[in-house]
Parts: C-alpha cells; structure tokens; sequence
C-alpha cells in the first residue's frame, strides 16, 4: 500500500557544485552517501521524511554495467541535468507488485538495496520499479524502508533551511498519453484521482499532488521528444517566499518563486507561499 510521497530525484553531474548551488539558494543540504552497486554518489535535502535527493555518477564503468538502473541514469547525464524521478513510500511492496502484474506491465523487483552515509551507517530498503528503470518515465517508482523513520530522522534531522521551505507540494509529470497513464496510476499502483481537465488529473496521497498531465505547449512537447516523459517541475512549500535571493534569474508572481535553473542544476521547481 502507497502510503506517502517519499522524495525527488534531481540528476546531477557534479555533486560538490550541486551542494554549493543549493547552498547558495538557502537550503540545508548534507552529504548522503555512496550506492556501491551502481557507482552513483548523493546528497540530501531533507524537509522530514521527504526529501529532494541530488544524484550523481562517479563510477561510469560501474553504472553502465550494473544494469538499466545506472545505464539509463548515466545516459540521460551525458547529454542533461535536471528532474529525473520520484517516488513514493509502501508499508509493503507485494501488493504493488501483484498489481502491475494483474495490468501485464513490466516491472522490476521487490529487490533490497542499500547507501552507505559518510558516518558509516548502512540504510536499507527494497525497491519495485515499472518498466526497466526509473529514469525519465510515466511512472514513479516504489520504496519500502528497511531502516526505520525514526532511525533515519535521528540520523538525518528534519532539516532547517533558511529560505523557509518546510516540505514538498507536489510534482508536476508529464505523460504522452494520459489514458494509459492513469491505467497504470489507478489499475497497477491503486492511485485515485480527480479530473483537473480532460488532459490531467490529480492524485492525492497525505496531502501530497500528484498532477499527471499531457503537454500543454510546444515547449513541452520538445521535452517529451527530447528527454521523455516523468518529472515537469517539483512544486516545494515555503512559510515565506520573499527569503529567495531574486536577483538572478528567480522569478516572483504572486506569492510564488521559480527557482534559477542554473543554480537547480536544470530542474525545475516553484516554491509557493502556504502556511505550515
């Protein structure tokens, strides 16, 4: 059963200017730790137990042999940087499991990964993943934590950023075809939505949006042809919105911030004005 949204998952070439970037731009941001199976290193922007997850390649040779997992995650860096997936939080991922088998669809899993911090602490926990990878996709992908919530916030604190972001939103994901999408979200994953028009639809999970949508312009469609579908733009919630350095390319409209890209390292994300 999916029972949060868990984090988002910001692709990166160069994790140190990545953490300096977000740094810059008020965040509280702390080293995470190496994936020693698929050669890939992040850091963590933590706002509980949601979090934007910075991931990066080290390894080239260990990604691109470790399957389509760190394949895919290395090809789309060699050309991109930005928004790259999502996922969310399972009390158990059978269920999930036996859903996407009912709806024949490809999938991966459940099988156990593992991160180990930079204070030598091991996190644990099983994934199942839609289709070959997570990367750049219709769909999320589904975690279960081996390693406790609470041993995980004692580790990691719930993060104090000084631009005054408390947690995550929404995320906007862009799909081709939004029939077949919401067959997966609803048949396979046991989502339930409401219609936002006939071209997107919203999920709620414990207040977190899920807005799944066709493209609405042409430079959308660009990007569904260029990078493929998944993640649009990564909405976060602040308690105040004037604390962004706005005198790069951050825009401010009416009570929300587009963050620099540049400094995002490509991803979109808007930060909106509501009260914890």
């Amino acid at each position: 059963m999916i029972t949060r949204f868990d984090h988002a998952v910001v692709a990166v070439r160069d994790i140190e200017a990545a953490i300096k970037s977000y740094a810059a731009l008020g965040f509280d941001i702390s080293a995470g730790g190496r994936h020693p199976l698929i050669g890939t290193r992040n850091a963590l922007v933590r706002f509980g137990l949601d979090y934007i997850e910075l991931l990066s390649v080290e390894d080239i040779d260990r990604a691109r042999s470790s399957g389509s997992f760190g394949r895919e995650l290395a090809d789309f860096l060699g050309s991109s940087q930005g928004l790259v997936g999502f996922v969310f939080s399972c009390s158990k991922l059978e269920p999930i499991a036996a859903g996407l088998t009912r709806l024949d669809q490809e999938f991966q899993g459940p099988f156990d990964m593992s991160r180990e911090r930079p204070d030598g602490r091991l996190l644990s926990w099983r994934l199942v993943i839609p289709g070959t990878s997570p990367w750049r996709k219709t769909w999320p992908f589904l975690i279960e934590w081996v390693t406790s919530d609470e041993e995980r916030l004692n580790w990691d604190g719930i993060g104090s950023h000084e631009n005054g972001c408390y947690g995550i939103h929404g995320v906007e994901n862009l799909v081709p075809d939004l029939d077949l999408a919401r067959s997966l979200y609803e048949q396979g994953l046991g989502f339930s939505g409401s219609n936002l028009s006939d071209r997107s639809v919203d999920y709620m999970v414990d207040g977190f949006s899920l807005w799944v949508r066709e493209a609405e312009n042409e430079e959308e469609r660009l990007e569904l042809e260029s990078i493929g579908p998944g993640p649009y733009r990564l909405v976060l919630k602040s308690d105040d919105v004037s604390g962004f350095d706005l005198s790069r390319d951050s825009q401010l409209t009416k009570g929300a911030v587009d963050l620099d890209q540049e400094l995002t390292q490509g991803a979109r994300i808007t930060v909106v004005k509501i009260q914890p």
